[in-house]
Formats: C-alpha cells, structure tokens, sequence
C-alpha cells in the first residue's frame, strides 16, 4: 500500500526577492527605531549640569561661579578638581596655588585626607565647613563648636587676628563654629563661650601654621557670595596667588569594598586562555558543520512515500515514548475497519454490527468477539503483544470461515464413489 502526495516544485527565491520580502515587513520597525535614536541622542550627549554646592562652573544658587569669574577676572586661573589624583597633581603644578578643599557629602576617606595632608603644605590650604576627620587629618589644632544658631549678623570681634576678618567686618551668623589652639580666629559666637576664661566659638579661624578654616560654605555660594564681608573673605583667602586648586571630591574618591573574590578571580591563571580557545573551536565547528554543502536540492514531485514506512514510523515512536494503550488502540481501529470491509458493513458499521457479523460468520459467541475486540487495559509490551495477537487471531478466523464453502459441489464424487 503506497501513499501519494501530488504538489507542485517549490520556488527558490532569489537574494534580491527576500530582502524586498523582508524590507516590506520590517521597514516600519526601522523608521520607528531611527526615529526613538533621533529623540534619545540628544538627551545622552547633552551634559547633565553640575549641581554640587560650590561647583565652580554651577551658576545656582549654591555654586561658586560669581566667585570663578571674579577670581579670573583679578587675573586668578581656577583649576577645578574632581578627584584626589586630579588635586594632587594640579597641586604639585602649582606649588604656591592654594588648595580650597570642601567635602559635603563626606566622599574623601580618611586615607585620601592623609594623603592629601602629605601632598599640600598647611599654609595652602582653605578648608570649607570641615568636618571632623578633615580637621584631624588637614587642621589638628582647630576642633569643632557646632553650628552657628540664627540671628543677628557676626561682627568681626575686638580680638580679631585676621586682617581679612577685621576688613570684613561683618557676615550673617550661618554655618559652623571653631575653636583653634594657637591660631588666630574672627567672627565670635554669642553665647558658646563657656566659663570665666573660655574663649567664645569662632566663624573663621586660621591655624599658626597658616590653613584657614572658613565655617560657613555661603562665604563662595552664588546666593550669598556678595553680603557684607564675603567677598573680602573670599577674595582674601583664595587670592594670595596667580592660581587657586578647587577641589571638591566626586564619587571618585569613595573607598569601595572589594568584598569576596569573584569566581573569575578564584580561578587558575589558565583557565581564562584554555575557555577562549574552546570558544573559538566551537565556533569554527559550528561554522564547518552548519554550513551548506552546495545549492538547495528541489526534488521532483509528486513523492511516492510506501505506507508501510508511515506504519513503521509511527509505531517507533509507539515505543519509544511507551505509548502501550494508543499503539493498541490503533491496531483495534485496523482491524475494525478490515473487519468491516471483509464482511462488506462498509466505512460507517458500528462495532455492534461487526462484532455480530463476525460472530455469525465464524459461529463464535458474540462476547467473545467483543472480548477478542477490547484492548484495554493495556500497559505493558507484554500486554500489548498479547492484544495483539487476539485480533489477529479474530481477524484470520473471519477470513477463513468467509472463505470456506459449506455447500459440497454435486460434481465431485464421495469417497464411495457415488454421486448424489
């Protein structure tokens, strides 16, 4: 038995025809995905402005950009600084520059204020609202008195020891106070002096070896930079040179933990080569075995398949997956529909009328052909060996008893050799 499929050659496109196939069905992609690449290629070049408190190319409120541009304008170059390296180097460029140093966010660990300490003498260096680990490592002699409570403006003070304190005069009370041993201080705290001979908290202070600590960062802010003494503190303690380091530390100076090692890191030094060249041998094989060996091969229909390799097929697959049950179900189905055409019930008999037919054919007990039928359960190979063999066995029991002939022919002799 052959089973025959009639279709006709397929078409083998040529390059030209799929890429316009494929340019139809994908060119609104590419005109939507240049249009998101026009809108987003601006925003990702564009500069993100500088916010950080006295930024000094930051025109708001809390940048130091009036006081830059006053400083250039004194003929004063301002060389920014957004890392410890970047400092140190200008710095060391610069051997008389000052080095305003000012911290908010706390980013410099206290071994990069060592090492700022070690790169940049005391008398350079301009500290902005210091916190404690700034005042040890960069002003040991001046410690914290907290912050400077609202109010009335500060005065310089009668004791002021600062020329640039006694010029200023006054500055708004805002910020942070000191105290400094053996220094010079302006700007008196009402109310921090404590006992008969403490001496009161001051806003500016400036250390015997020459740093200057400044307690109120408003001193350089854009929004403050111009009230009463301000520019003259400013003026004075940056502009003692022909240049001015404005280091402000970034995200670059934060200490990051390296934690646990990594996988990679745990690894032989050989297995990073050894796992390069395996990737290029798996793509060389891909290459080699993937390829295709010559042109496409269009094979002339129709195609006579034998029914036989289908049945084989299929019943592999049977097997394979342990499918006992369906495997049994289908040869039931065979031999039904074969039981059917021998006893001539046609394609639309129902199993009552095959099973009666079959058992009036071959004399048999209609429960017993209806047993013979029934394949389940089946579960095993055992099981459906033994299925099996039942409707075979129906099968060739109805093809005898249709094909003997009960009535004798009146020509053949008996074994007497008499005739009827």
């Amino acid at each position: 038995m052959t089973t025959t499929t009639t279709t006709s050659a397929p078409s083998v496109p040529t390059t030209g025809q799929a890429l316009a196939r494929w340019w139809r069905r994908a060119w609104i992609w590419f005109v939507l995905a240049v249009l998101l690449l026009l809108v987003t290629l601006p925003s990702v070049f564009r500069q993100s402005p500088d916010d950080r408190r006295l930024s000094p190319v930051s025109a708001a409120p809390q940048g130091a950009q009036a006081v830059v541009r006053v400083l250039e304008g004194h003929g004063i170059s301002v060389h920014p600084a957004d890392s410890l390296s970047e400092a140190v180097a200008l710095a060391g460029e610069h051997p008389e520059a000052p080095v305003l140093f000012h911290d908010a966010a706390g980013h410099l660990p206290a071994a990069g204020l060592d090492e700022l300490a070690a790169a940049v003498a005391p008398d350079r260096r301009v500290l902005v609202e210091p916190d404690f680990p700034a005042l040890r490592a960069l002003a040991p002699t001046v410690s914290q008195a907290g912050q400077v409570p609202d109010g009335d403006r500060l005065g310089s003070g009668d004791g002021c020891g600062l020329p640039m304190g006694r010029e200023s005069q006054t500055i708004p009370a805002a910020g942070r106070s000191y105290r400094v041993n053996a220094g010079r201080s302006c700007f008196p705290v009402p109310g921090t002096a404590v006992g008969q001979n403490a001496h009161p908290a001051q806003a500016v202070v400036a250390t015997g070896d020459g740093t200057v600590v400044l307690g109120n960062h408003g001193i350089l802010a854009n929004e403050t930079a111009g009230e009463d003494g301000h520019p003259v503190l400013s003026l004075w303690s940056l502009g003692r040179s022909s240049d001015v380091v404005w280091y402000l530390p970034g995200l670059a100076d934060v200490a990051v933990d390296p934690g646990p090692p990594s996988m990679d890191q745990l690894l032989p030094d050989w297995v990073r080569p050894a796992g390069i060249w395996l990737i290029i041998c798996l793509a060389v094989l891909m290459l080699w075995r993937g390829r295709r060996h010559g042109p496409l091969a269009v094979e002339p229909l129709p195609v006579v398949v034998p029914a036989s390799e289908t049945a084989i097929g299929r019943a592999r697959l049977y097997e394979r997956f342990g499918h006992h049950g369906a495997a049994a179900r289908s040869l039931r189905s065979a031999t039904l529909v074969r039981l059917s055409r021998s006893l001539s019930l046609g394609h639309g008999a129902s199993v009552d009328a095959i099973v009666s037919a079959a058992a009036r054919v071959t004399g048999r007990d209609p429960a017993r052909v209806a047993a013979d039928l029934d394949v389940e359960p089946v579960a095993t190979s055992r099981d459906l060996v033994a299925a099996g063999r039942r409707l075979l066995e129906l099968e060739e029991t109805v093809h005898a008893a249709l094909t003997t002939d009960p009535t004798p022919d009146p020509s053949t002799p008996d074994p007497d050799g008499r005739t009827p």
